[in-house]
C-alpha cells in the first residue's frame, strides 16, 4: 500500500475512534454502529465510513428533525455535531426509509481529511441494528436484528421460475 493510502487509512481510523469516543460520552446518543463495506468486513482502503447512530428519545426531536426531504443543508444542532470531527466541506442530508429505518441520513465529507461518512440519526424509539453491521458501543441494549427463515426449496425454485 502506498503512503498516501496509508495515510487516508489511518486519518480514517482516527476519524472513528474520535467519533465513537465522543458519541459513546454523550448522553444525547445511545448507541452506534457501521454499516456498509464495513458492516460487512468488506471495506477497502477507499470505503467511506456508514455510520447509523441512535440517538436517545430525549433529544431526537431535535435531532432527527426533517424540516426537508432532502438538500444540501442542515440543521443548526446537526451541523454543531458534524463540526467537532472537522469542517465539513460537503453537506447533504435526505429523510431515509432505506431498509426500513425511519432517520435523517446526511452526508458529510470533511475539508482537512477528504473523509466521507454517512451519519444516518435515528429516534431511539424506532431504532434496531441491521445485519450486516459492527457494533461500535450500546447503552441501552437494543434489539438485536432479526435473522430470516431460510426459504425452503420449493419456495427457491417458485421464487426463480418465471
Amino acid at each position: 500500500m502506498s503512503m498516501e493510502k496509508m495515510k487516508y487509512v489511518q486519518a480514517r481510523t482516527m476519524l472513528l475512534e474520535q467519533i465513537t469516543f465522543a458519541l459513546q460520552n454523550d448522553e444525547r446518543f445511545v448507541a452506534a454502529w457501521l454499516t456498509g463495506s464495513f458492516g460487512r468486513s468488506e471495506e477497502t482502503w477507499l470505503s467511506d465510513l456508514d455510520l447509523s447512530v441512535v440517538v436517545s428519545d430525549a433529544s431526537s426531536a431535535s435531532l432527527c428533525a426533517t424540516p426537508w426531504q432532502s438538500g444540501a443543508k442542515t440543521t443548526e444542532e446537526r451541523l454543531a455535531l458534524f463540526k467537532q470531527f472537522g469542517t465539513p466541506g460537503i453537506i447533504f442530508e435526505r429523510k431515509n426509509h432505506a431498509n426500513q429505518i425511519d432517520g435523517i441520513l446526511t452526508n458529510v465529507v470533511y475539508q482537512e481529511s477528504a473523509q466521507s461518512v454517512d451519519w444516518m440519526l435515528i429516534p431511539q424509539a424506532k431504532a434496531h441494528r441491521e445485519h450486516a453491521s459492527f457494533l461500535l458501543f450500546d447503552k441501552v441494549g437494543l434489539p438485536e436484528p432479526s435473522v430470516p427463515e431460510p426459504e425452503s426449496l420449493e419456495q427457491r425454485i417458485e421464487r426463480l421460475l418465471p
